[in-house]
C-alpha cells in the first residue's frame, strides 16, 4: 500500500469511529437505564382509577429496575396541566406521562390556550388500558334494551334527557356519538361531575347517564341502576352480561383510555425498554385483576399501534365536535 492509500485508510477509519461512537454511547446509556428514579406525571387526583393503576404497575417496575417509580399527580384542566408538565421536563428518560386520551385527542380542540401538539412535542410509548363507557338507566326504568331507549328518544321531538359530567367531556362526546349514529335526539344535561350526573339519573331528572363501569358499578350491583349496553369494541372479562352498543347502533364505540407517552427526544432504546417492561407488567395476573377492579382493561401494544389509535381517535372526536359546533373556550 502506498503512502497516499495508507493515509486514506486512516482517514476512513477515523470517520467511522466518530460515527460509531454516538450510537455505541446511546446503546450503553439505554443498557444502564434507569440509573435513577423514574417519574410518571399523572393528570388525575390521587386515588382515582388511573392513579391507582400506574402506582400498582410502578411497584412491579421498581422490583424489576431496582429504582423508585414516582407518581406525580398533576390534576386539572382536562389533563392539560399534566401534559404541560411533561412538556417542560427534560427529555433524559427520567420523566414520562401516564395520561388520558382526551388530553391528546379532545382538549386541544375544546380548550383555549392549549399550545402543545402531540405529534410535534411527544412520542407514543404504549396504550396502557381502556375503560368502556356504560349506558346506564335507573333500576326502575321502563327501558330494558338500548333499542327501546333509542326508539323512545326518536318518538320525543324535544329529545330524551341524558346526563354527562360536562360539555365537551368524554362522556358527553360518547353520548353525542350514540345520538348521531342512531339518529336519536338526546337532550344533553351537563353536570359538574359524575356524582351529580348519577344523582340526577337516580332521581329521575335524566333518563340515562354515560360513564365508565367503575362509576356505576355499585348502584348496578345494588339493583339501583341497570346497564343497557357497553360502548366497548369487544366484550371485556366481567362485562359479559352487558350487550355491546355497537350491535344495536353501528359505530357506537367509545371509552376512556390511558397511555404512556414521552417528550420528544428521549433515547429510542430507552423507549423500547420502557414499552417492553410496562407491557409485561400490565399483563401480570395480579395487575390484570387490580385493573379489572378499577373498571379498566389492559391493552399494551407497540408505539406504532398507539400512534394509529391516537390518529383514529382524533378523527372520530373532531367529527363529533364539528357536528356539535363545539369550539375552544
Amino acid at each position: 500500500m502506498d503512502r497516499m492509500s495508507f493515509r486514506r485508510s486512516l482517514l476512513a477509519l477515523a470517520v467511522s469511529m466518530v460515527v460509531a461512537v454516538p450510537g455505541a454511547h446511546a446503546q450503553g446509556a439505554a443498557a444502564k437505564w434507569p440509573g435513577q428514579p423514574v417519574r410518571f406525571v399523572v393528570p388525575f387526583p390521587a386515588g382515582s382509577a388511573p392513579d391507582v393503576l400506574i402506582r400498582f404497575v410502578g411497584v412491579k417496575l421498581t422490583e424489576k429496575w431496582g429504582q423508585s417509580v414516582i407518581v406525580d399527580n398533576k390534576p386539572g384542566g382536562s389533563g392539560v396541566i399534566g401534559m404541560n408538565t411533561i412538556l417542560t421536563a427534560p427529555n433524559d428518560g427520567t420523566t414520562f406521562g401516564f395520561v388520558q386520551g382526551s388530553a391528546i385527542s379532545v382538549a386541544p380542540s375544546t380548550i383555549k390556550g392549549v399550545t402543545y401538539d402531540f405529534n410535534r412535542d411527544f412520542v407514543p410509548v404504549t396504550l396502557a388500558a381502556v375503560a368502556p363507557f356504560m349506558l346506564a338507566v335507573p333500576g326502575d326504568s321502563p327501558y330494558k334494551t338500548l333499542a327501546e331507549f333509542i326508539a323512545a328518544a326518536k318518538a320525543k321531538p324535544q329529545g330524551i334527557e341524558v346526563a354527562d359530567n360536562g360539555r365537551g367531556t368524554a362522556p358527553h362526546l360518547a353520548s353525542a356519538l350514540l345520538g348521531l349514529n342512531s339518529g336519536a335526539q338526546f337532550l344533553e344535561v351537563h353536570y359538574p361531575g359524575g356524582a351529580q350526573a348519577m344523582q340526577a339519573t337516580l332521581g329521575g331528572q335524566t333518563k340515562m347517564m354515560v360513564e365508565t363501569y367503575n362509576v356505576v358499578a355499585g348502584n348496578v350491583q345494588a339493583g339501583k341502576m341497570r346497564v343497557l349496553a357497553s360502548m366497548s369494541d369487544r366484550v371485556e372479562p366481567g362485562l359479559e352480561s352487558f350487550p355491546l352498543a355497537k350491535n344495536t347502533v353501528p359505530g357506537a364505540v367509545a371509552f376512556g383510555w390511558f397511555a404512556v407517552i414521552a417528550k420528544k427526544g428521549v433515547d429510542p432504546a430507552i423507549l423500547a425498554k420502557l414499552n417492553k417492561d410496562i407491557g409485561e407488567a400490565l399483563l401480570l395476573p395480579d395487575v390484570v385483576a387490580k385493573s379489572r377492579e378499577l373498571g379498566t382493561y389492559p391493552r399494551p401494544g407497540t408505539p406504532e399501534q398507539l400512534a394509529k389509535y391516537i390518529d383514529d381517535d382524533r378523527k372520530t372526536w373532531q367529527g363529533v365536535l364539528d357536528k356539535l359546533n363545539i369550539k375552544p373556550e
